[in-house]
């Protein structure tokens, strides 16, 4: 599977260049490893195998998002419109409090007497007394300004909008592909070590058994027959066959009224057994042909 990949290395790499983004190249990859499996099925001779192949490949297509594939990094920035930071964050310090409460007081001074006045027609206040209350109004009146601008305002923050770039490392993320491609090789050997060890194991056998010696000699003799040429040499040991199953306790029946139950019937020129039927204590194991004069 490794070759495979290594023949489609350089398709490979442009696409996962051409992929740039991690989500992109994953997909190049999923697609990479479907068809690595059905390359390396349609070569391989083995069910168990190819098997194993499947297993193994889905195994990696579901790792894919989990392999390293990042190359460079970019970050792109731009300013939003300014934003003003909410009015709880407008704070009033101690000395603008101080300032604008002692403006408040000296408003008060000054001009409370005067209303006072005003309102139960007493004396005008002396000139003394007007510029001293004039005074006192004028210093409020700064002194409240002055703690109006001590006032904390909440800060302007400007928006920053962020969009992040991340590009993928197109040779980095192969030669980490192939790397788990030479672990799926590595399992796909163990895999034909151990069925080649296994055939060794059954070499000699039948079904799954070992060949016993009455077997042995029958195909023995019938091969004998064949390479013979001698067509009465042949039938004698084709009659061998008979004996055989006879011994294994199955029988070999002829067609006839009373047998024709174990026979496929097809028309025919004479009435007679084209394949004999074979029963074992009286229960059909092959079927035979017979044919019938129509």
């Amino acid at each position: 599977m490794t070759d495979l990949l290594d023949k489609d290395k350089s398709n490979l790499i442009t696409e996962l260049s051409n992929a740039a983004i991690p989500e992109k190249a994953i997909k190049v990859l999923e697609n990479e490893t479907d068809k690595l499996v059905l390359k390396y099925n349609e070569q391989s001779d083995s069910e168990r195998e190819r098997e194993t192949a499947a297993y193994l490949m889905q195994a990696v297509r579901l790792a894919l998002p989990l392999i390293d594939s990042t190359g460079t990094t970019k970050v792109w920035e731009h300013d939003k419109e300014p934003k003003k930071a909410k009015s709880s964050s407008d704070r009033i310090s101690i000395p603008s409090a101080l300032l604008m409460f002692a403006g408040i007081v000296l408003c008060i001074y000054a001009m409370f007497p005067l209303i006072i006045a005003g309102m139960e027609a007493s004396e005008p206040a002396t000139t003394r007394e007007l510029v001293i209350r004039m005074i006192a109004v004028f210093g409020g009146l700064a002194a409240g300004i002055l703690g109006g601008l001590l006032v904390r305002r909440g800060p302007v923050r400007t928006v920053k909008e962020q969009q992040v770039e991340i590009h993928v490392d197109a040779d980095k993320l192969y030669r980490y592909y192939r790397t788990v491609i030479l672990s799926v090789d590595q399992s796909l050997e163990e895999v034909s070590a151990r069925e080649r060890w296994d055939k060794r194991e059954q070499a000699g056998n039948i079904d799954g058994r070992p060949a016993t010696t009455p077997e042995l000699d029958l195909f023995s003799d019938l091969l004998a027959a064949s390479y013979s040429g001698d067509p009465e040499y042949a039938l004698e040991k084709i009659e061998a066959i008979k004996y055989y199953l006879h011994r294994q306790q199955i029988e070999v029946v002829d067609y006839s009224d009373s047998t024709k139950q174990y026979f496929d019937m097809m028309p025919g020129t004479k009435t007679g057994t084209i394949r004999p039927a074979m029963v074992a204590d009286g229960n059909l194991l092959k079927k035979g042909l017979a044919s019938t004069r129509k």
